[in-house]
């Protein structure tokens, strides 16, 4: 038995323990962001397998590549998944705030709540790509940690009408705050009164002394990626601290080094296996919250 199959048999394990407990499991809904394929995709799949939701939605830009996702799970799910459960795209664009809103109306329109937000799309360079290193900045920092902090607040209010609700960020091991050269800046970002807005004017800061040429010197890592997978994890422990008196359990993970788009398929773990990093911390009885998971595991950041 391969280690996939050893971790997809755990997974389904804990889905099939934490579906008995719910007293009643259906009309829970779950949002996946950027499942139209690779790991969202296999998130999205793996969540309507797991009989804890019967309706599970598909953000994704691209309206064709979303329906394509839709009908592949339903292939892909045959005999898993319960003709009752709902499998739907929704339009979405991570870090445009008004397709943010749209999005918040047409699930508190058709669901009135939202009971699991996995916030799987991102944006990376090309390690070829001849942008400059400074032009890469804004993007980067406006899709990973902008746009996707900006979505969940957005979403908020819905996840609070929620059973049992969990927000779980795909972050990155890119994300490790051995990358800062400061201890001044790393102690900062694992503050534990750190707040949302501190964080952001930190982030800014970042993207300042990179247009300056000056981060180096600050005591910043030198990877735009890196550090908005890092603003991304500390996004999450604020999130949990603020959100514990809802009852939302907030994580993230390391989807680990994945064949994907993403990574131009160089990435030795199958995507169906890395999504399973972030379909634990949405499925797990007792979930924790405020960790980071990578390798099936709670890990250190």
């Amino acid at each position: 038995i391969t280690r996939t199959a050893r971790i997809a048999s755990l997974i389904a394990t804990m889905s099939s323990s934490a579906a008995a407990a719910f007293a009643a499991p259906s009309g829970r809904v779950a949002a996946i962001t950027g499942a139209n394929k690779g790991v969202g995709f296999f998130i999205a799949l793996h969540l309507a397998t797991s009989g804890l939701f019967s309706s599970v939605l598909l953000g994704c830009r691209d309206s064709s590549r979303g329906q394509q996702a839709v009908a592949d799970i339903q292939v892909q799910g045959k005999g898993k998944i319960a003709p009752t459960i709902e499998i739907k795209y929704l339009p979405l664009t991570v870090g445009d705030a008004a397709s943010h809103d749209q999005f918040r109306k047409t699930v508190e329109e058709q669901y009135g709540k939202l009971d699991c937000l996995v916030n799987n799309a991102g944006f990376a360079f090309k390690g070829a790509d001849p942008t400059p290193f400074a032009q890469q900045c804004k993007p980067t920092v406006d899709i990973n940690f902008r746009g996707t902090v900006d979505l969940t607040e957005t979403l908020l209010p819905l996840l609070r009408n929620g059973t049992d609700a969990r927000i779980v960020n795909v972050a990155s091991m890119s994300g490790h705050l051995s990358q800062l050269r400061s201890a001044g800046l790393r102690n900062q970002f694992i503050s534990q009164t750190l707040t949302m807005d501190r964080l952001r004017e930190m982030v800014d800061e970042f993207e300042t002394d990179v247009l300056a040429g000056k981060h180096s010197k600050k005591g910043w890592g030198n990877s735009n990626y890196g550090l908005s997978k890092m603003a991304l994890i500390a996004a999450t422990k604020v999130m949990a601290r603020e959100e514990a008196i809802n009852g939302i359990k907030v994580n993230c993970c390391c989807p680990g080094y994945c064949d994907t788009d993403m990574t131009s398929h160089k990435g030795p773990r199958p995507p169906k296996e890395g999504a399973l990093n972030a379909v634990l911390p949405a499925t797990m009885e007792n979930c924790p919250s405020g960790e980071f998971f990578s390798n099936m595991k709670v890990s250190e950041w």
